[in-house]
């Protein structure tokens, strides 16, 4: 059967107050002349449930939230969301039965998700993608979302004469052709997910498949041996290693008896002898360092006397002059009043007394650096003393190790030296052997580099192949169904298209590849390139897939229908208008209450007035009535052509 959905009621909250409507009945329409809100107030339903519907400036400037009440399956949820673009993606979610507040869910990127709420409450899967059906796809596809169910339930005004649930988008077409088999049973998250692994498995194969070739190719082009040579050389470098290393043991051996004891002591007393050397040395170096210290204090010490012994020289100098002019502009200072201790040329006032002399404290300046000075002076000689010392014990501990070495050689040479040669070859021929396996093994290395790619790509050829043909299994077992149901689609819309009287229609049929209408034969886009047949025809089609969903009773497909401005579209065709009214009132009174359609239109057939609830509007009484309507000249109807997925 049809899974239940009802819109029951949609309340505005406006900066003037609040407007709200109910949907009690099966059928209802919202009648009135272009530009009165009747899609603002489509669009902002769209908003509410989730989606990102093309809100019109009055909704923007004067609606603060938009409330829905809905019916979904045993569900019944009053969903709430704000038009601030910092709580738009916040719903607040109320439990009609059980009139309990339940956790904010969210639009996007967070949980939890609206999205899986009104899924699960349709009782569809909720992690469900859409991979493209060529067969050389690698994605796994988009996440299907309450948003594509939604396409399926709402024929906007932008697009209702133009394109059937976006279908000439190529973005959107896998989505689309998959909520179709999803809502008619011809597909199921099993299969969706089998697709969805398929593609990217694909994506994987190609990959390893490329970086396979792109190994070989680079050992292709760079001369690289093939593995079995590698191989046979790698084992001959093994065995020479192994050849080599025997020798070098031997040579050990033969060597070994020859360090005897007086040998070792040599060697031990060689060894202290150049550890003395080096500390000997190294004292060395910090005395001369300290004979440079010392040095160059003493140099700034006197430096500092002679400063003080010219200052001392200057001041007993200019002490007794009296300036009678000024030395920098040379105006007469004789004649001027000082005060008594000032300075006649600066007036400011004298240090000290003029009968004193700073003899006594330079005097004692004097004594601390000539102390300084004498204390440098003794530390020079001492450090001098002990460098002398450091270089002639450096000298006797050079001396010494020459003399152990000397020995050290003399007794070695004749025993050592005839087995150096041989021991040099053998270790040359050790680390030729490594080296050479080294370089094979970054060959062997490549090589198995280009064997774990290939399994890989076995691996994954085999995967695919296996999931190809789960796919082929899966789909075999519904192609009755799905032969069925297009069957009954077939023979609904060509039954429906007449009833409407679509002109110069002779066959229509449903597609079993794309599932969109064809009319005599071709695809209904090149049929009618717009206007009233392509709209008639998309009303049509959607009547029919809810036609022979009601009369099935096993679909997922959700019982309801939210049509935007019909009759506009069919250019005021009064036939085709009346035609279409009374198919759908036909199939809404067939449906016993399982159905719910809502239309929003100008002008409606006079005859089925009294067939469904209407609700009408005027510039005075706009959909959003709380707000004065600018006048019909000052509206922008709204007519994107463009499809909002949900946010």
């Amino acid at each position: 059967m049809t899974t239940r959905f009802r819109l029951d009621a949609v309340s505005l909250d406006t900066t003037e107050g609040t407007v709200t409507y109910q949907f009690p009945l099966a059928l209802t329409v919202l009648a009135g002349p272009v530009g009165v809100g009747k899609s603002t107030l489509f669009e902002l339903i769209k908003y509410g449930i989730g989606g990102n519907g093309e809100l019109a400036p009055v909704a923007v400037n004067n609606v603060r939230d938009v409330t829905v009440q809905l019916t979904l399956g045993d569900e019944r949820l009053t969903l709430t969301r704000s038009l601030d673009p910092t709580k738009k993606n916040t719903i607040r979610v109320v439990d009609r039965i059980t009139r309990e507040r339940l956790p904010d869910h969210f639009v996007k990127d967070r949980e939890p998700s609206l999205n899986t709420l009104l899924l699960g409450a349709l009782g569809l899967p909720t992690e469900m993608r859409a991979a493209a059906r060529t067969a050389n796809t690698t994605k796994a596809g988009n996440r299907i979302t309450f948003a594509d169910i939604f396409m399926f339930m709402y024929v906007r005004q932008a697009e209702i004469n133009r394109d059937i649930a976006s279908s000439q988008s190529p973005y959107r077409e896998p989505k689309r052709k998959t909520v179709f088999e999803l809502l008619f049973g011809l597909t199921d998250s099993d299969i969706l997910q089998t697709r969805s692994d398929l593609a990217v498995r694909n994506g994987e194969l190609d990959t390893a498949v490329h970086d396979h070739e792109v190994v070989l190719q680079f050992l292709h082009d760079s001369n690289t041996a093939s593995r079995d040579e590698a191989v046979a050389a790698h084992a001959q470098a093994a065995e020479a290693e192994a050849a080599a290393a025997a020798e070098l043991d031997t040579l050990r051996q033969a060597v070994d008896p020859v360090v005897d004891r007086e040998t070792q002591t040599l060697r031990d007393l060689l060894g202290e002898a150049e550890r003395s050397l080096a500390t000997a040395r190294q004292t060395a170096i910090v005395l001369a360092q300290q004979q440079v210290d010392y040095g160059t204090e003493r140099r700034r010490v006197m430096q500092d006397l002679d400063r003080l012994r010219r200052l001392h020289d200057a001041g007993e100098r200019l002490a007794d002059f009296e300036f009678m002019v000024c030395p920098r502009c040379m105006q007469d200072v004789h004649h001027r009043d000082v005060p008594t201790d000032h300075c006649r040329l600066c007036l400011q006032p004298d240090p000290v007394p003029a009968d004193r002399t700073s003899a006594a404290e330079e005097s004692y300046e004097q004594r601390q650096l000539n102390d300084q000075l004498a204390e440098l002076e003794e530390q020079l000689t001492g450090s001098a003393e002990q460098l002398v010392e450091a270089q002639r014990a450096a000298e006797h501990r050079h001396a010494l190790v020459d003399q152990l070495s000397a020995k050290l050689d003399e007794r070695t040479r004749d025993r050592i030296t005839p087995q150096l040669q041989a021991y040099s070859d053998a270790s040359q021929k050790l680390a030729e052997a490594r080296s050479q396996q080294e370089a094979l093994d970054r060959v062997l290395f490549q090589w198995d580099r280009a064997d774990d790619l290939k399994l890989a790509a076995d691996q994954l050829r085999n995967e695919v192949q296996r999931l190809r043909t789960a796919l082929e299994l899966a789909e075999r077992q519904l192609a009755e169904r799905k032969t069925e149901i297009l069957d009954e689609l077939d023979a609904e819309f060509a039954e429906t298209m007449a009833a409407i009287g679509v002109p110069s229609v002779e066959r229509a049929t449903i597609n079993r590849t794309s599932y969109l209408p064809m009319l005599n034969d071709e695809i209904y886009t090149k049929f009618s390139p717009a206007g009233g047949v392509r709209t008639a025809t998309q009303l049509a089609y959607w009547l029919t897939l809810m036609s022979v969903a009601l009369r099935r009773r096993d679909t997922a497909y959700p019982a309801f229908l939210l049509i935007d401005s019909p009759r506009t579209s069919l250019n005021n065709s009064d036939d085709l208008a009346a035609a279409l009214y009374r198919r759908i009132v036909t199939q809404v009174d067939a449906a016993q209450d399982r159905l719910q359609v809502i239309i929003g239109d100008n002008e409606l057939p006079s005859d089925y007035r009294r067939e469904y609830d209407q609700l009408d509007f005027t510039y005075e009484n706009p959909t959003i009535s709380t707000v004065a309507h600018p006048g019909p000249a000052a509206v922008e109807p709204l007519n994107s052509s463009t499809t909002d997925d949900a946010e």
